[in-house]
């Protein structure tokens, strides 16, 4: 009888250790894919006014590889038009939102922070307003990391630390 009970502890310890390897090793992947050369950190953006169709997005993105990235663009499923904008003062001191040509550039071991007043991804063409406390799917596309998804929460002010990598 305590022959079969020590057996049959020696075999509960092989499952458990067997069990925290392969917990271990799906730890690991997620690991090595949140912790990727490019993170998504801080995400937001605004509710729409009333039933309007656009709205901006902010976050912050930052590049752990060793290579420089661009991001290319974006694009949602609830929305026609997804642009990269930047906020500029114009020389008759108007601020206007123009497109950003050829992607917006993240160096090798940078960041760079989309914010009010600054760049943004602009999303147009909604197919339904923004509510505080939803989510709007992006897909940032990247020159060199390819494809991210992220779901940004939609709040009124700056973002906390909700983010995707």
């Amino acid at each position: 009888m305590v022959r079969l009970c020590w057996r049959r502890m020696a075999e509960i310890s092989i499952a458990v250790a067997l069990t925290m390897a392969a917990l271990l090793f799906v730890a690991w992947a997620a690991w090595a894919e949140t912790a990727g050369d490019i993170g998504i950190t801080s995400n937001w953006e605004r509710p729409t006014i009333g039933q309007g169709k656009a709205t901006a997005a902010y976050m912050t993105i930052t590049n752990a590889g060793g290579a420089d990235d661009t991001l290319l663009g974006a694009r949602s499923p609830k929305a026609q038009r997804v642009e990269l904008h930047q906020t500029k003062m114009g020389d008759d001191g108007v601020m206007r939102m123009r497109p950003v040509e050829g992607g917006l550039p993240i160096a090798a071991g940078g960041k760079v922070v989309l914010e009010p007043g600054g760049h943004h991804v602009m999303v147009m063409g909604l197919d339904a307003p923004l509510a505080e406390g939803g989510e709007l799917p992006l897909t940032l596309e990247f020159a060199e990391a390819g494809q991210v998804e992220i779901a940004v929460p939609v709040r009124k002010g700056a973002g906390g630390t909700h983010g995707h990598h």
